[in-house]
């Protein structure tokens, strides 16, 4: 790695991006293409950083899925729009940088949205990040469309201003149907008391580039919070369910173990004056380690289909070295039962099985990229190794105890180690002694275990010391099978 890093400063990160010299672009991507870490079938850039998902949506016939993006290094700086397209959500084809931050509306950053098919255009809402000499922020509620036979995107047009009732915290608007009215709900941190909320805008007519304040939609399970980021409201099975990143959240509100949660709660319904009917308890939405800034849509199918960045804020990775760092999650289903958000791959992930492999205690795999299918009978104590090299040094352990109903998740020993000032194990507890079900998907360096079909699920990027990491031992499991996945 002849090639040194560039290190970024406050200017640097918000460079034009044609600004940038071939020479620097060329090496960096030299560089990225080193990695020993590089996934086989989750979504990851190139080179420079990605976080949240944005402007997932259906429109002329495909699925669409934007990222935030940063191309010139692993650092957080002047954000675009990464644009992917598919026909299965499982296989996507890279367009490139859609969604280019080049004008006053959004001159330090076009940061995340949501998109929806309007007529014969897909309509992207966005937050323009805008700053002044004093480098205060102004957020701006942005609005384009997309058209591949009208020559792209459009022209971008400012929808919603600042507000005096929040911060320059408002942004993250996320689209929505409710009541024959098209709605956005913006995430925010209130003036009065610098305390987190959402805030509902409603188109009045058909023209989603006419939008009014309607109303503020607080959320008292998690009212410690001193912002809330990336709302979803979704319906399912009769009924509605908010996503959201409560930042700052006490853990007596909501037990997590990560440096910012993505949470849920699950209500009755959405009333037609912007209200939660009957709104439950707030849960995590995921155990692992690696998670936020989740993006779910009530798809065309009739599917809640949701997508979510592995990774955090203020967290370094250990692909920064090669000039990269971030991934998405699986594309998954959204389902409640029993009182409790379900979430599982969705199931086109099904075409990528090879033909399985059974095995009783240990076995080495080709490659890290495979989905595990094992139980664990009630009374019983189990532990799998994964990421394993043959004499145990290096592996991740995932243990069950169907006996108290502990699950822990481990990576202390990965190899490369990384955030371990945020803690090196992730723990739930089950209710009730019963068998227990688990499908873990794993790859290069994502990991993302389902409980039950999905009743709890821990995501976690991993980060082996050597390629020799590819074993599995099990202890205590029964039915092991691997399914080794080939995109």
């Amino acid at each position: 790695m002849a090639f040194k890093l560039h290190t970024f400063n406050q200017e640097d990160r918000y460079r034009d991006y044609g600004e940038w010299s071939q020479e620097y672009i060329e090496s960096l991507n030299d560089l990225a293409a080193q990695s020993p870490w590089r996934n086989h079938f989750h979504i990851e850039p190139k080179t420079g950083l990605l976080n949240d998902p944005n402007g997932f949506s259906f429109y002329n016939g495909e699925w669409h899925l934007f990222y935030q993006y940063y191309p010139f290094g692993p650092v957080h700086g002047l954000k675009s729009w990464y644009h992917l397209t598919s026909k299965d959500l499982v296989h996507w084809e890279e367009k490139g940088i859609g969604l280019l931050p080049d004008n006053a509306l959004d001159a330090h950053g076009a940061y995340s949205g949501s998109a929806v098919a309007d007529g014969e255009d897909l309509r992207l809402f966005y937050t323009g990040n805008v700053r002044d000499d004093q480098w205060i922020r102004h957020p701006k509620q942005n609005t384009i469309t997309y058209n591949p036979d009208k020559g792209g995107f459009s022209e971008k047009q400012l929808i919603i201003d600042e507000i005096d009732l929040a911060t320059d915290h408002f942004r993250d608007p996320m689209y929505f149907t409710a009541h024959d009215h098209s709605w956005l709900v913006i995430g925010g941190q209130r003036v009065s008391d610098n305390k987190g909320t959402l805030y509902l805008y409603r188109a009045e007519t058909t023209h989603l580039d006419q939008w009014t304040f309607h109303s503020e939609l607080p959320i008292a399970q998690a009212d410690s919070a001193y912002m809330f980021e990336c709302p979803n409201i979704n319906q399912v099975d009769g009924k509605v369910f908010v996503t959201f990143c409560p930042q700052g959240i006490d853990r007596d509100q909501l037990a997590y173990q990560n440096i910012y949660p993505n949470a849920y709660l699950i209500a009755d319904a959405f009333t037609p004056d912007g209200q939660l009917e009957n709104p439950g308890k707030l849960y995590n939405l995921d155990y692992g380690f690696d998670v936020y800034a989740s993006q779910l849509i009530n798809a065309p199918d009739g599917r809640v289909l949701g997508v979510s960045w592995l990774g955090l804020p203020e967290i370094d990775y250990p692909t920064d070295a090669y000039g990269y760092q971030g991934a998405l999650s699986l594309i998954k289903d959204f389902r409640i039962k029993n009182g409790h958000l379900y979430q599982y791959p969705v199931e086109e992930m099904l075409a990528l099985r090879q033909a399985p492999i059974h095995f009783s205690e240990n076995i080495t795999v080709e490659k890290n990229a495979y989905e595990y299918a094992f139980e664990v009978f009630a009374n019983q104590e189990a532990t799998v190794y994964l990421y394993a090299d043959s004499d145990k040094k290096h592996f991740v352990t995932l243990s069950i105890n169907t006996i108290d109903g502990k699950i822990v998740l481990d990576r202390s020993d990965m190899g490369a180690s990384f955030g371990a000032e945020f803690g090196v194990s992730r723990q739930l507890t089950l209710t009730g002694q019963e068998n227990v079900k688990v499908n873990v998907f794993v790859d290069e360096s994502v990991l993302e275990v389902f409980i039950n079909d999905g009743a709890y699920v821990l995501s976690s990027r991993i980060f082996t010391a050597d390629e020799q990491q590819k074993n599995i031992f099990a202890e205590g499991t029964d039915n092991n099978v691997i399914y080794p996945l080939q995109k």
